[in-house]
This record gives structure tokens, C-alpha cells and sequence, in this order.
């Protein structure tokens, strides 16, 4: 698992991967004074208390190796052990939402991430959590921008503030906020990748298309890049291209029933123009990057066999009805 430190943190060894665009969090900055009622007593420490401190340390450097394992309830009970100790310890509470969030608990994670906040607003881990919980998109948005308020130059937070952004339609930020991500880390190839899906959605088409060539140089084989760069050679009305990703992208993850129909939509599409310029006598040689001696038959049943591919893998599509007729039709057309 890849690590960011961006401060010392002698109570969370490490990193945790936050998925809502493949960004990974590093541990939360110094704290700001907890609110009075919030604050410990103030005792005199003793060499023993002292001690206690590091075992708590100790028990949340243990969880995150269970982490990093996949061990997440094993990992909750150190966390859990480490607030027994310090119970105002906002990096466990945090690090315990992420462990419900793994097993699926969203409610119980969105507990931990709000009880964490409460005790450190400035906590990225925490905030990074809600925004990769919740459902609501403003939300989202603006639990990022606060993350971002505290700590401005991480890149990962600015890339899943992009996603954030592109998922709420606002394009424009989106570009601004996945270019800074770029200037922070032109390394990272899931902003490349959200930088490109802010073009696509824009119509800048090309522009995508570069970002998605970077995204790929660093992530090779990334089938949803092949498949979105499929996309935007099949608007450009390049079908020989856009198949060649298509089918790059079913060889990359075989398991993405869309890859399967987006295949189909372009073999269609070819098939069509070329069973129309053979009914006009024309050559249409050279023409969308398909030569004149593709069988327009065979690739109508080549689309029709990829969206029956596309059922099989989910009988209970909602527009299971619609393609099974689309298919009938492909069929008859190759007759």
C-alpha cells in the first residue's frame, strides 16, 4: 500500500487508501486546542502516564498493519485499545471509520469520521471519509474544500475534490482543481484520468483524449481509460479506433458489462455506414478508418453477440426489454 507522510505523526504509522478516486490521505496535521468541553483534564503527567501514551501509540501503529492487511475488525480493536488509553484521539476514531467503511458499516464509519471531526476539524483522514461516504454531492464538495481550507497542497485532496466537482456537473472546477492536482503531482495518473473526464464532458475532446494518454502511460492497462478513450474516438466518429480501445479495455477487466455494449454501439455503427455505401455502389475505403473489405453482416452479428455478452452478465438491467430487441434486430439486419 502506498504511504504519504505529510507530518510527523508518532501515533499513525501510516497512510490510509481512500477510494473515491483512488486518493490516498496521509495523517492529519497538528491540532488545533479541542473546544473546552472537549479538552482532557489537565493532571500532571507521570512517567507511567507517559508510558501509556506510547502503548497507545503502539496499539495504532498495530492496527494500521492489520489495515494494510485487509484485517479490518482486527484493526478496530487495536484503534479501540489506543482510545482506552487516549480517548481524544481523533486519528483513531478516523482510522476506525475507515475500517467500518471497508466492512461495509457506512453508518457506523460516518459515526467515527463526525466524533473525529468534532475533536480535530482539521482531520483529512476524517474529512476525506465523509466525502467518500455520503451520497449527497454538495456534501461531498464541501467536506473536500474544508479538508483543502487545512492542508492546500496535497494533491490527492485536490484530485477527489475534481471527481467531486465532475460528479456534481461543475466542469470548470473540476478542470481548475485537477490542474492544481497536476502542478502538486504530475505523477498521478487518477487526475490525468478525472482532468480528461471534465474534457470529455465538456466536448474537448482532444484535450481528453491527451489526458487519458498520460493517465495511461502511468497506469497502463487501465480498462476504463481504454474504454473512456473509446468513447471519445467513437464521437470523433473514428470506429476503428474506438473498437481497438474497446476491445483493449474487455482484455483489461473482462468483468464490465458497459465495455461489452459500448463494443456493440460501434460495431453497429460501422456496419450501418458500411451496408449503406455498398447499397450506393461507393467505396468507403479509407472512410472511418475501415476498409472496404469489412463484411458489414459479420459485424452486425458481432454487435448483436456483444450485447447479448452485456445481458448475460446482467439478466436484470433495467434496459434488459430495450436491448433484447435491439438484438433481435442486429440479427435480422445480418440476415
Amino acid at each position: 500500500m502506498v504511504m504519504i507522510r505529510h507530518a510527523p505523526c508518532p501515533s499513525f504509522a501510516g497512510a490510509l487508501i481512500i477510494a473515491l478516486s483512488a486518493g490516498w490521505i496521509g495523517c492529519a496535521p497538528a491540532r488545533q486546542p479541542l473546544p473546552e468541553a472537549l479538552r482532557a483534564p489537565e493532571v500532571t503527567q507521570s512517567e507511567e502516564q507517559a508510558s501509556d501514551i506510547d502503548y497507545a501509540a503502539t496499539y495504532m501503529n498495530l492496527g494500521t498493519e492489520f489495515y494494510d492487511q485487509g484485517r479490518y475488525a482486527d484493526a478496530i480493536d487495536q484503534y479501540r485499545l489506543a482510545l482506552e488509553i487516549n480517548p481524544y484521539s481523533d486519528e483513531a476514531h478516523a482510522s476506525i471509520g475507515m475500517c467500518q467503511y471497508k466492512l461495509g458499516k457506512k453508518d457506523l464509519a460516518d459515526a467515527s469520521f463526525r466524533r473525529a471531526l468534532r475533536l480535530n476539524p482539521r482531520n483529512v483522514l476524517a474529512r476525506n471519509g465523509i466525502a467518500l461516504i455520503t451520497d449527497n454531492d454538495r456534501e461531498r464538495a464541501e467536506s473536500l474544500e474544508a479538508a483543502l481550507a487545512y492542508n492546500p497542497n496535497v494533491p490527492e485532496l485536490r484530485n477527489n475534490l475534481c471527481y467531486a466537482y465532475v460528479q456534481r456537473g461543475d466542469y470548470e472546477q473540476a478542470v481548475a482543481e485537477c490542474r492544481a492536482s497536476i502542478q502538486l503531482d504530475t505523477a498521478n495518473a487518477n487526475a490525468h484520468w478525472n482532468l480528461g473526464e471534465a474534457y470529455r464532458y465538456q466536448g474537448r475532446l482532444d484535450q481528453a483524449l491527451a489526458e487519458y494518454e498520460i493517465a495511461l502511460r502511468l497506469n497502463p492497462n487501465w480498462a476504463r481509460v481504454l474504454n473512456n478513450m473509446g468513447l471519445v474516438y467513437y464521437y470523433k466518429s473514428q470506429f476503428s479506433a474506438a473498437i481497438e480501445r474497446y476491445q483493449q479495455a474487455i482484455a483489461a477487466d473482462g468483468t464490465e458489462p458497459i465495455f461489452h455494449y459500448n463494443l456493440a454501439l460501434a460495431y453497429e455503427a460501422v456496419a450501418s455506414r458500411l451496408q449503406a455505401y455498398e447499397q450506393r455502389g461507393e467505396s468507403p475505403r479509407g472512410l472511418y478508418g475501415i476498409e472496404r473489405n469489412s463484411d458489414w453482416r459479420t459485424l452486425y452479428r458481432q454487435a448483436a453477440d456483444h450485447l447479448r455478452t452485456y445481458l448475460n452478465m446482467q439478466p436484470n438491467a433495467p434496459d434488459a426489454v430495450r436491448v433484447q430487441g435491439k438484438i433481435n434486430e442486429l440479427r435480422r439486419r445480418a440476415s
